[in-house]
């Protein structure tokens, strides 16, 4: 009898310490860049597509994930909005802060308004960061060019407030298993 009990404990807790709990780690907060676009278009009512970007850096307030990375330069790559055309380069943008490496997937592009003064692009994308899982949210490309300069300056805006949906990883399984098991022994006891 003694031996079943040890061998019903050491069960339960190898079968406890197996039982590790998978979580969907997702990237959360804002982050906000800025910089000079260069498009294939001078007038900006009839540009497709952005050719070129300099001087693009993180700014405003970084939360979340992005928090501490205010000032840290962005590479970008060239996209088009009219027609939009999937897969669009990727990484769209990406730089490294704090030895990670953070990056834009574009998978979606829609204009909102456009004009020669004014582009307001609205789309979706996923997110990467290293030690996180890929993660979707929204995002806000704009030109303001009132002026009509040849490399006007563009903000862009990614928020995700996603929270992950935490999946039960087999601890509870584990849990009634071991209950289970128990009732067993206790059965045979009694028999």
């Amino acid at each position: 009898m003694k031996n079943n009990v040890i061998k019903y404990v050491a069960s339960t807790a190898m079968a406890l310490g197996l039982a590790a709990t998978v979580q969907a780690t997702l990237i959360t907060g804002q982050v906000d860049m800025s910089g000079t676009v260069t498009l294939d278009n001078a007038l900006l009512g009839s540009a497709t597509k952005a050719t070129g970007f300099s001087a693009v850096t993180i700014g405003g307030a970084p939360t979340g994930n992005y928090a501490g990375t205010f000032g840290t330069a962005v590479s970008w790559a060239a996209f088009g909005w009219t027609p939009f055309v999937a897969p669009a380069p990727q990484p769209l943008w990406s730089f490294v802060s704090a030895g990670k490496t953070f990056t834009f997937n574009l998978t979606s592009a829609t204009v909102v308004s456009q004009n020669n003064s004014f582009l307001n692009l609205l789309g979706a994308g996923t997110l990467t960061e290293t030690g996180f899982d890929n993660t979707s949210g929204s995002w806000s490309f704009t030109i303001s060019n009132a002026g009509g300069a040849a490399h006007p300056d563009f903000s862009f805006t990614f928020a995700n407030s996603q929270t992950a949906s935490v999946p039960d990883g087999g601890l509870t399984v584990a849990l009634l298993g071991a209950a289970l098991s128990g009732l067993a022994l206790i059965r045979r006891k009694l028999a």
